[in-house]
């Protein structure tokens, strides 16, 4: 971290660096955050799951909704949020920033995530990592494993991150691309299977 980047977190609050959604090279292939019917109606059905007492309990499927819509949770969708559920927005930000599932940037427009733990770490899980990112001139240099995992392209249409288990041991190494699931790729796979998504 260079000095004027640490001088630029050093004058933002605690919630404002916890919030920031950095613009990605992914950002355009993802719409900006938009409240449309659908997406109220949506909230109102997840909503009306709970008791109104416990109405803040939909405060995971609301964000589920909105990433999978617009690619990342942003600090407007927070503020959405909130209001939906009449809680205040550090109580959102607390729920995007303990769930590592939650991005708070645009991903790439292929998302990989790649199983770290034993059997796949053992099975060449950093090794793929590593050829993924040769592949794609992802530099992982700056990438923070629980605040800021993702890691995305130049380009913008590939980024990856490492995910715990994904429950597939036998099948070692194993990621997700998206929410495509692949067992058994190994580092010398790694171009055949980004090759799979050319057209994607």
């Amino acid at each position: 971290m260079n000095s004027r980047t640490e001088e630029n977190q050093a004058q933002r609050s605690v919630l404002e660096q916890n919030v920031a959604s950095p613009v990605t090279p992914g950002a355009p292939f993802f719409p900006p955050f938009e409240v449309t019917p659908e997406l109220e109606k949506e909230a109102a059905r997840r909503i009306a799951q709970y008791p109104a007492e416990e109405r803040r309990s939909a405060v995971l499927p609301l964000l589920h909704d909105v990433q999978h819509k617009f690619g990342f949770i942003s600090p407007e969708s927070i503020d959405w949020v909130a209001q939906q559920l009449g809680i205040e927005p550090i109580k959102v930000v607390e729920v995007v920033t303990f769930y590592p599932g939650f991005r708070q940037k645009a991903p790439g427009k292929l998302h990989v995530r790649v199983c770290r733990t034993l059997s796949c770490a053992m099975g060449g899980s950093q090794e793929l990592m590593d050829k993924l990112c040769e592949i794609t001139n992802i530099d992982r240099s700056e990438a923070d494993g629980h605040k800021d995992p993702i890691s995305v392209s130049p380009c913008g249409k590939f980024s990856v991150e490492f995910a715990e288990c994904l429950a597939s041991c036998g099948t070692a190494p194993v990621c997700l691309v998206n929410d495509d699931f692949h067992e058994d790729i190994s580092a010398n796979k790694a171009a055949a299977l980004l090759d799979s998504y050319k057209n994607a």
